[in-house]
């Protein structure tokens, strides 16, 4: 997926086709930009491009895309990543295992260098999600091995356990428009039954200029949302009982957070009462469908680590 992204677009498909392992197809999905991409684009004969008049959002751009391809491995794949020449190939072995619905490698920030952006997704029992080891220095992650899920900006996906999550025919839920799909994805893959894997030595450099800073007043607001969302949609009821006081804490906090930068992002919470119906609708279907019993799901439900996040935000300098 590609939104004003010229100036990082060819950094990205010249890497993807270097790659060892190469793509059978290549498709790009160009959400409405208006910065000459799309006519750059229009360029490359060795893609299929498909091109919205506005900006539908992530979830709904990378839906068009999945459904554009056909093969039975699906990368989704940020115009703002460089992959290394071997990241398909370190990624896309491990689905020998045939439990193994999605594989991340080790994505790191172009700036500061040597700085990681995701290592696979973390969840905890308060209802937030992280990137692993985000913005911590490049040690520490060299383990492969399971993780509770990965991040959608250079993820490999097996095409049946994709189909095998889909709710009102979208695998990313379109709602969400932009932030934490990714996460709602991987739980409805753990319901299913799938397993997600982190492959260290596949690298690649995320440069983060894709849908604009994180603390902006819009994307806050879709944070807020889609928090709320997917916890209602993928917490079995006794996870969502047992960590109901959390959930409310950490909740308020982030709110009056979000609301200090910019108190517009307080309608996320009027977004998420507003989509509440739907998002019930959906968590009936994932429950009514699901493929492992909640004890399979639940010890992926971390401790917060209060004390080293009180710490970072006393540090913080933005």
């Amino acid at each position: 997926m590609s939104w004003n992204q010229l100036e990082l677009l060819p950094g990205c498909l010249t890497a993807l086709r270097a790659q060892t392992w190469p793509p059978r197809e290549v498709v790009v999905v160009d959400n409405g930009s208006v910065d000459g991409s799309l006519e750059w684009l229009s360029r490359q004969a060795d893609i299929i491009l498909i091109t919205n008049k506005s900006n539908l959002g992530f979830a709904a751009a990378n839906n068009q895309g999945i459904r554009a391809t056909s093969g039975q491995l699906v990368l989704l794949l940020n115009s703002d990543v460089e992959l290394a020449t071997d990241y398909l190939e370190r990624t896309t072995r491990h689905f020998e295992r045939s439990d193994i619905g999605s594989v991340t490698g080790k994505l790191l920030r172009a700036n500061p260098p040597n700085i990681i952006d995701s290592t696979g997704h973390a969840v905890f029992g308060l209802g937030w999600a992280e990137n692993r080891g985000e913005m911590s220095t490049d040690s520490g992650y060299d383990q492969a091995g399971e993780v509770f899920g990965v991040c959608a900006a250079a993820a490999v996906y097996r095409r049946e356990a994709l189909d095998s999550a889909v709710i009102d025919s979208e695998y990313l839920d379109e709602s969400y428009f932009s932030y934490i799909e990714d996460v709602d994805l991987d739980w409805r893959l753990r319901w299913m039954g799938w397993s997600a894997w982190y492959e260290p030595t596949a690298v690649a450099v995320h440069h983060r200029h894709g849908s604009g800073a994180r603390r902006s007043p819009a994307i806050m607001r879709h944070i807020l949302k889609n928090r709320i969302l997917t916890v209602v949609k993928n917490y079995d009821g006794r996870s969502l009982l047992t960590n109901l006081p959390g959930l409310v804490l950490f909740t308020t906090i982030k709110t009056v957070d979000f609301a200090r930068d910019h108190p517009s992002s307080m309608l996320g919470l009027i977004d998420a009462a507003r989509l509440m119906p739907a998002a019930v609708r959906r968590r009936r279907q994932i429950m009514d469908g699901r493929r492992v019993a909640p004890a399979a799901v639940r010890p992926w439900l971390q401790r917060f680590p209060w004390r080293d996040r009180v710490r970072r935000r006393m540090a913080r300098t933005d």
